[in-house]
């Protein structure tokens, strides 16, 4: 599969976007730009969309940005442009630039962050996801907690649409409640060119797909979600690209232990070359090594 660009986002597209930008005010009657009712939905449900979404300027930025990842990096086939916020392009050896931790560090996203995982927040991962239109891959039902050596078991992702992500593009898709009994699951590995990776397909013993939810978003917009939640997509099937950009936090009472990780023979997940960056806060644990991993 070529992960050639087309536009992610017209000029156009950000113009009306811009034109049509509400600032999202702090939650009533509280600090942070949650409200409760959303943090009880990411508590009861494992996932929620806040009532937020980017700036114009950043919006615009992470949409060229984007495209000039995909296109610097030809040699990327299967959708996971993993690391680009690492000075070395990380395991998967990415052309980038400057200006990623930009998106990590934004005041709101950790502001919302803290609301959900406390005031000691670890950066461990990020990944621009981008499927091709009419032929990208599908992501197989997983956990991500099947991939990681974090203890005590915590992270929060949040993930941003940098273009439209809808059913016919393969947004994602969620089984709600499927993180409350903090189960990894049986998974299991499939050698198949459609999906986006092969380490990792949740039995189908493990969950209804009757009950899953398609979370829809327009650029800008953002789902966070937790360790334990079941999701995947379809394959892009329509005619523009899907692009998000995936940021995935841990609260400093866990260590993640880059001698832990269980996955070195499979590529895409070489979760020993991640580097931590403590974003807000301390490092409470007092075990995460800030030096370990690629630059």
């Amino acid at each position: 599969m070529s992960a050639v660009t087309t536009s992610i986002l017209t000029r156009d597209e950000i113009s009306a976007y811009a034109r049509d930008f509400v600032p999202k005010a702090s939650a009533a009657g509280g600090p942070g730009i949650l409200t409760q009712d959303e943090i009880d939905a990411y508590n009861r449900d494992g996932f929620m969309v806040p009532n937020y979404r980017l700036d114009p300027d950043t919006l615009g930025r992470l949409a060229e940005m984007s495209e000039r990842l995909v296109d610097w990096n030809p040699h990327i086939t299967d959708s996971l442009f993993a690391c680009p916020h690492m000075k070395s392009g990380g395991h998967r050896n990415l052309k980038t630039e400057p200006g990623w931790m930009d998106f990590a560090t934004h005041p709101d996203i950790l502001d919302m962050m803290e609301q959900l995982i406390g005031p000691n927040i670890i950066l461990w991962g990020a990944t621009l996801f981008y499927k091709t239109p009419k032929e990208g891959p599908a992501t197989p039902w997983h956990r991500d907690a099947r991939f990681l050596p974090i203890t005590p078991m915590a992270t929060t992702s949040v993930w941003i649409a940098v273009s439209p992500c809808k059913k016919d593009n393969g947004c994602l898709r969620f089984i709600p409640g499927s993180h409350q009994r903090k189960e990894v699951g049986s998974h299991r590995r499939e050698q198949r060119d459609d999906l986006i990776f092969n380490a990792g397909t949740l039995d189908e013993s493990e969950y209804d797909e009757s009950t899953a939810e398609d979370v829809e978003l327009e650029p800008g917009q953002m789902v966070f979600f937790d360790i334990f939640t079941i999701h995947g997509s379809r394959h892009n099937k329509g005619n523009r690209a899907r692009a998000a950009y995936s940021m995935r936090y841990i609260p400093s009472t866990s260590h993640y232990d880059h001698d832990a990780n269980q996955y070195k023979d499979v590529e895409a997940f070489q979760n020993h070359t991640r580097r931590l960056y403590l974003v807000r806060g301390r490092d409470v644990c007092g075990l995460n090594d800030f030096t370990k991993g690629l630059e």
